[in-house]
């Protein structure tokens, strides 16, 4: 044994072990009471320790779980709000057509409006589209479709636009490839509308209306004639016949022409009598002028080039004659009685006799113009004549006065003719509201696709007289895709997963399948067909709202179970390793009390060995 060697009695080092075993102790249990874990490594306790690690884990992962569902949740909640905002936008529309529908009169001011509600009708449909390309959450857009896209080919577009006055040829609302053939035949002649001419004729007085003539092949156009009349009765009226831009005014009727007689010298005694008749004020066609002679009538018609001198100049030529014939007495007038001044006047002289007095009677009259025959040729081919009956005019409505509109009927068509064998035409023969092709965008509806060209009336005739045919071809541009789509996992190890599809709310042919207005809605067949593509269209958000709807339930209520779940891994967790703090502070408190006895203990025994010293 060393000689520095301190040796310890049984009952010190009893103590002594007694008392570091009681810190120990002491120690552990304030290690618990500070972590509130009994087992704080695999040390306290391996299997807890590791079983608690795996729940935890566990809990962990499915924690990010809920996380992405509830990123899920709400890309999809963003998508059904997108779909409610379309659905308002789609009653609007509605609403729209409705509104065309009760403008649907053939006059130029309800073409105007159905026009104007076409052009609303197209922005609300940008607006669709628009509103589904805006309802995207964290790059994901449910609304967006999956990508799968139909078209026509820029090749055959430009086929169509070749052709001389078709262009912007274009496909809308495509669904499926298809080959549509475009012809266009016809040889431009120009007829007017019957039910218009009719009307037109009582309005205004007029015989023999007639709209006729071949369309321009470089200057042709589709607008209706226009009639106007202006003026009173007696006094002088205008007619204004318009094609398009262009228009001729004839002015007639001015009642202002004059014949009158009268006394220069009277006959005496060897002096015959000696009388006048002065034709006066604008003389027109068709106007009468009358001269009475000793009971016989000598009238004069106005040609459409006579003045005052030349109707005096005939009436003077029909009173000689009438003499030389002998239908005006020879003792009372000689050959050549009537002279004609250059101030267009009549002078007629009796015979001058030396027994008695020699005398006529003579009066005149003049009548209006009782009829005018107007015939009118424009640069669009277009020639309109008429005949105005003066009475009937001035016995219309109004005295005549008034604007009349004849629709013009041309022998051009449009004719549009699928794979399976479906033909639409549209034909500038035919009557406002039966498909009649009209100078702009024309519009052709087939199951797979409108096909869209822009005719121009000014050179469609060349195409027709070239029989003109193209074909507009249309394939798939781009393949379908799940860029949208979105899987959301249930479960830590991905068995357990849903895909939600994107759904296509745009409206092309492929989703809502809401075309533009056709033809700027200008028949009810263009009108309804919007109708029915807004009915498709509000049964296809009501089965993707539905869709989204299941989805966003089944995700919502694995997001609540994740929770829940996480919540009761953690909770068997921490029943592994959780200390009782109450439990912990007890026995902390008794082994303080157990380390003051072994404390006291340990000093008695101490006291022991020192009292050795006391012999000392």
């Amino acid at each position: 044994m060393a000689s520095n060697d301190v040796t310890l009695s049984a009952t010190l080092r009893s103590n002594l072990l007694l008392l570091q075993n009681t810190q120990d102790k002491i120690e552990g249990t304030q290690r618990k009471l500070s972590t509130g874990n009994k087992v704080n490594s695999a040390l306290d306790g391996p299997t807890e320790f590791f079983a608690a690690r795996g729940l935890n884990q566990r809990a962990s992962d499915l924690s990010s779980l809920k996380d992405a569902m509830g990123q899920a949740v709400s890309t999809i909640r963003a998508a059904d709000t997108g779909i409610s905002s379309i659905e308002s936008l789609v009653d609007q529309m509605r609403g729209i057509t409705t509104s065309a529908l009760g403008s649907l009169g053939s006059d130029a001011a309800s073409a105007a409006t159905r026009k104007a509600l076409a052009e609303q009708f197209n922005t609300l449909k940008d607006q669709i589209d628009q509103l589904a390309g805006d309802s995207g959450y964290q790059g994901k857009n449910l609304l967006a479709g999956n990508g799968l896209r139909f078209d026509s080919t820029s090749a055959s577009r430009a086929g169509v636009n070749s052709i001389t006055g078709l262009s912007n040829a274009r496909t809308t609302n495509v669904s499926g490839a298809d080959t549509y053939t475009i012809r266009v035949a016809g040889d431009g002649a120009l007829t007017g509308n019957s039910t218009d001419i009719s009307d037109a004729e009582r309005a205004h007085g007029l015989v023999g209306l007639k709209v006729s003539g071949t369309i321009s092949s470089t200057l042709g156009s589709f607008d209706d004639v226009g009639i106007e009349v202006r003026g009173s009765a007696g006094q002088l009226r205008t007619f204004t016949v318009s094609d398009g831009t262009e228009s001729r005014v004839t002015q007639f009727f001015d009642n202002s022409q004059a014949a009158d007689a009268a006394l220069t010298q009277a006959a005496s005694s060897g002096t015959g009598q000696t009388s006048t008749v002065t034709v006066s004020g604008t003389v027109e066609e068709n106007d009468l002028f009358s001269v009475t002679v000793e009971g016989i009538t000598f009238e004069v018609t106005a040609g459409a080039s006579d003045t005052a001198d030349t109707i005096a100049s005939s009436i003077a030529a029909s009173i000689n004659t009438a003499i030389t014939s002998g239908r005006l007495s020879s003792s009372t007038f000689s050959s050549g009685a009537a002279t004609v001044s250059s101030t267009g006047v009549v002078t007629l002289t009796g015979d001058s006799l030396t027994t008695s007095a020699n005398d006529f009677s003579i009066s005149a009259t003049t009548t209006n113009s009782l009829s005018l025959t107007i015939s009118e040729s424009f640069a669009s081919g277009s020639v309109v004549s008429f005949t105005v009956d003066r009475l009937a005019l001035e016995a219309s409505n109004n005295g005549g006065n008034g604007s009349s509109s004849i629709e013009k009927n041309v022998n051009i068509a449009v004719t549009v003719t699928n794979l399976s064998g479906e033909i639409v035409e549209r034909s500038g023969a035919n009557e406002r509201g039966a498909a009649k092709l009209a100078d702009g965008e024309n519009s052709f509806a087939f199951e797979t696709g409108t096909v869209r060209v822009t005719v121009d009336d000014a050179k469609v005739l060349q195409a027709a007289s070239a029989s003109a045919a193209k074909n507009v071809i249309t394939t798939q541009q781009a393949d379908a895709n799940t860029q949208n789509d979105i899987t959301v996992s249930f479960n830590e190890t991905n068995t357990n997963t849903i895909t939600v599809e994107s759904q296509n709310v745009t409206t092309d042919g492929l989703g809502l399948g809401i075309d533009f207005a056709q033809n700027d809605f200008l028949d009810r067949a263009d009108i309804e067909k919007a109708i029915s593509d807004l009915d498709g269209a509000q049964q296809g958000l009501r089965t993707a709202s539905q869709s989204l709807s299941t989805n966003l339930n089944v995700v919502t209520t694995r997001e609540n179970f994740t929770e829940e779940f996480s919540d009761v891994l953690v909770e068997g967790a921490n029943k592994l390793t959780l200390a009782d703090q109450n439990e912990e502070g007890t026995r902390l408190l008794a082994l303080q009390t157990r380390q003051q006895l072994a404390t006291i203990s340990l000093s008695l025994a101490n006291q022991q060995e020192q009292s050795i010293l006391r012999l000392f």
